[in-house]
């Protein structure tokens, strides 16, 4: 077992319980918040998440990079990464809560933008220390931190919402808890495995860092609009207000959940990416295969899958909505959930490879062309109209994006396993339309699963190999 199923297997299992974690809160949240509020509170996730790419200013990737390819410098790395983060969070906190008086929400939607925004700030700082656990490929403690995170949220949330009936502003007083708790884990480990922290201040580090940070950041706020800009512009554009907000962050949340899974394989197959780009001998075609034909492995099922089960699965876990409101988003979510495991594989080699301006190119036009659909499309379908464009905007981040990679990174070295995935997932999306009228949807769903790999193992699909470093 070499250390790429190591960390990428840690990963998988933490991100496993965040996918629970947001499952189960999910379940309660709906049952016990009205659609009004559920809707302030999507908006004040989606204005948060789409604002702290200030924060973040894609310093993420060149800095695993370099402490990739020099880990005896880390500590040096760190502590002067670490001061623009905290300048940059100030700045992105003013942003958030400044958005959101020009925007004219109501106190309780600002109150959690200002809420929210402390935990992104704070999350955005703890995010830099699990750096340094993906440098040093052991995610074991990203892991860690993360199960840490969400059991805080899950718990003490969930139970908080059952029990005693808290409003929920006050959830996201929990949510700003949990996010502190991650700092305070993940700067306790850092300090006593890896590294001190040293605050030299370094304007060359400085340079190195911002000059390959700086473009990839303008790709970020791209990306993160492109997400981001749709529950915005719903409850300014679509006929039914805030409550399409609701409809559609439950969706697109439950659906977004999913993809922590191939975030976590990729987030272990960054270093070895970067490594093997640098190093003429490494095989990165190998590498970026490897890569290619698990998320689509992955994301194939999960796509066909979603959409032929959307609509029971919206019904049994979302009851008190009608089914025209949150299934139809589903369904056509799930399509952009399963190219979403491809557009993570995208940015990935793009980092990897240290592709700036392709990747600011790319995110900006994918920006654009999500604003420019979502403006036509949700006036007149609403929250439907929305998952259209989101179909669109993966669709042709996808195809544009590996064009760019076979042209100037590199080429599959195969592509009979996309075939099978293909043949596979359509047969088993087949039988599932046939069947889900008359069986219940939590049985379908292992069921197809267990099809599906089983016959990927009968194919020979599911051996793992990778290029050891």
């Amino acid at each position: 077992m070499n250390r790429v199923f190591e960390n990428a297997s840690a990963l998988f299992l933490a991100h496993l319980v965040g996918l629970l974690s947001s499952g189960l809160t999910l379940l309660i949240m709906p049952r016990y918040f009205s659609e009004e509020a559920l809707g302030s509170y999507f908006l004040a996730v989606f204005v948060t998440n789409m604002i702290a790419s200030v924060i973040e200013l894609g310093m993420q990737g060149p800095l695993i990079r370099e402490m990739t390819l020099h880990l005896q410098q880390a500590r040096h790395f760190v502590g002067n990464a670490l001061i623009i983060r905290i300048l940059l969070s100030i700045v992105a906190w003013g942003l958030m809560v400044g958005v959101g008086y020009l925007l004219g929400y109501p106190p309780s939607t600002l109150r959690m933008i200002q809420l929210l925004g402390l935990a992104e700030v704070i999350n955005a700082i703890a995010q830099l220390f699990r750096c340094v656990f993906r440098a040093f490929e052991q995610m074991k403690y990203e892991a860690f931190t993360v199960v840490v995170e969400r059991s805080v949220v899950v718990l003490v949330g969930g139970l908080g919402i059952i029990f005693h009936g808290i409003h929920i502003v006050d959830f996201c007083v929990i949510v700003l808890i949990a996010s502190f708790v991650n700092l305070v884990l993940s700067t306790g480990i850092v300090l006593k495995r890896f590294t001190s922290l040293r605050f030299d201040l370094d304007f060359g580090v400085w340079r190195r860092l911002m000059s390959q940070a700086l473009p990839f950041a303008l790709g970020n706020v791209f990306n993160l609009i492109y997400l981001r800009i749709d529950v915005i512009m719903l409850s300014r554009l679509s006929p039914h207000g805030v409550a399409a907000t609701a409809w559609y962050g439950l969706a697109y949340t439950f659906v977004h959940a999913f993809t922590r899974l191939p975030g976590a394989f990729m987030g272990a197959m960054f270093p070895v990416m970067s490594r093997s780009f640098e190093d003429k001998k490494g095989d990165f075609t190998a590498v970026y295969t490897h890569a290619f034909r698990w998320v689509f492995l992955m994301g194939a099922p999960f796509a066909v899958g979603m959409a032929a089960l959307g609509r029971g699965i919206a019904l049994t876990l979302f009851p008190r909505y009608d089914r025209k409101t949150i299934a139809p988003a589903l369904s056509l979510l799930s399509w952009a959930g399963g190219l979403n495991f491809l557009t993570i594989l995208v940015h990935t080699v793009l980092r990897a490879a240290d592709k700036r301006r392709a990747f600011s190119l790319l995110m900006g036009t994918t920006a654009l062309l999500n604003i420019a659909l979502n403006v036509i499309l949700i006036p007149r379908f609403s929250h439907v109209g929305a998952a259209v464009t989101m179909i669109f905007s993966e669709t042709y981040l996808v195809l544009v994006g590996v064009i760019y990679i076979s042209r100037n990174i590199a080429q599959l070295a195969r592509v009979g396993f996309a075939i099978k995935a293909i043949l596979v997932a359509t047969a088993m999306g087949l039988a599932l339309m046939f069947l889900r009228d008359h069986f219940s949807v939590w049985g379908l769903i292992p069921l197809s699963i267990a099809f599906y790999w089983a016959a990927m193992a009968i194919l020979g699909e599911t051996r793992w190999s990778v290029p050891e470093k």
